[in-house]
Order: C-alpha cells, then structure tokens, then sequence
C-alpha cells in the first residue's frame, strides 16, 4: 500500500457537514481521503470533510509519514552496505521543495 491523499471538491449545499470535521470550527472547503501505512502498525484510512487549515496538516501528516518511511528505508538499505547516495539527494530535494511551500 502506498500512502496517500486525495482531494475532491464537493456541493456545499447537499452533500458537507457545516463544520470541519476535524477542527469542527470552521467551514469545510475539500472533501478528503487520507490513507496512512507505517511499519508494525495497523493502514489507516480517513475520510471526511476539512476546512483549508486542516488540509495544510493532512498535507504535513502525508510528508511525516512518507519521512519516517524513507528514514527506514535508508537505514535498511545502509546496514546492507549499499550505496545511498542517490537516495539521499532524491530525499533532499523532496524536502527542499516541501521546505519552499
């Protein structure tokens, strides 16, 4: 499974509760679906509707896991004795663009 986030639009008179369902204080703006895999845990899956606050920290909970992910990859990888180098500067410049936002 790979982890993922999708965001969908949605008519705000039929079919979207009138507060975020995650802050449940402001208006939501996206539907979202949010699906969550980490080592030695059970997948998660969320779906609902945000306010645009909450979708910026749907955004960051997608990078953390994604980090923690690759971190372990690269670790498994290095006690292998295999070359990380292009991994490590594939990693840098996903954050620096991540850092850039």
């Amino acid at each position: 499974m790979h982890n993922s986030l999708h965001f969908t639009t949605f008519d705000p008179l039929r079919d979207a509760p009138e507060f975020c369902q995650l802050c449940e204080s402001r208006p939501p703006v996206f539907h979202f679906e949010l699906s969550t895999e980490r080592p030695e845990e059970e997948p998660s899956h969320r779906k609902g509707f945000c306010c645009d606050v909450c979708a910026t920290r749907l955004v960051r909970t997608l990078e953390r896991t994604e980090s923690q992910q690759w971190s372990a990859e690269e670790a498994a990888l290095a006690a292998d004795d295999f070359d990380t180098a292009e991994f490590h500067k594939r990693l840098e410049s996903l954050r620096a663009v991540m850092e850039s936002r």
